[in-house]
């Protein structure tokens, strides 16, 4: 029964992206992290970033340090770099657009049951992509995650929703469902694929279809 529910919901991952999208995206998100001191860990959390038909979009350097406070809060740090390959329509060719970001966590959750929930707000401030390059960005971002334990099984399915708060317009403008298998190889090892919504608030704007692939390790 459980690698029926398993296989049920890897279906139901896969054929949501299929049938809303030709040719969605594709995320590949690593992580890597490494406890230095107790309660204390080193991060480093690179991102590759697809359009459909696998070609360039962005590639992101990401890494920080997380404390865990006690067992209800974990504060964390990160710097990011990101590189976006744009077309320039003055010059008709493809360039390299960087931009950077300063963004500092707030993570909480527990356990009920089967049940594991996460929640985090993040603010981020940096450059932005744009055509001068002192354009600002600044955000909070709001997300909450839930995953259950399978009896049984060794696949934990999981679900997510991510709001971005700009704080120089006032407004929401993006928002990110997602929804996902995990895998833990082992101890140290895990492997993910989810589908991920991308939305907006601008009626202009199209949304994102985005097959993803996640691994993390832990040293």
């Amino acid at each position: 029964m459980n690698k029926r529910i398993s296989t049920l919901l890897l279906f139901v991952l896969f054929a949501g992206s299929v049938f809303a999208q030709s040719e969605p995206s594709t995320w590949v998100e690593l992580e890597f992290s490494k406890k230095i001191v107790k309660n204390l860990k080193v991060e480093f959390n690179p991102e590759l970033r697809l359009f459909g038909g696998f070609e360039m979009d962005s590639y992101i350097l990401e890494g920080g340090l997380s404390y865990k406070l006690h067992k209800y809060l974990t504060l964390a740090g990160y710097y990011r770099f990101e590189n976006e390959y744009n077309y320039r329509e003055k010059r008709e060719i493809y360039e390299w657009e960087p931009a950077s970001r300063l963004s500092f966590d707030a993570k909480s959750g527990f356990e009920f049951k089967r049940f594991n929930f996460q929640f985090r707000l993040r603010y981020t401030n940096g450059t932005d992509f744009d055509d001068t390059t002192d354009d600002k960005a600044s955000y909070f971002r709001y997300r909450v995650k839930a995953d259950y334990d399978i009896k049984g099984s060794r696949l934990v399915p999981f679900v997510s929703f991510e709001a971005f708060h700009d704080l120089i317009l006032k407004d929401v403008d993006k928002m990110r469902y997602t929804g996902g298998l995990s895998y833990p190889i082992n101890k140290n090892n895990d492997l993910s694929l989810f589908y991920r919504l991308q939305d907006y608030s601008e009626v202009d704007k199209e949304s994102m279809d985005i097959i993803g692939i996640g691994y993390s390790l832990k040293f």
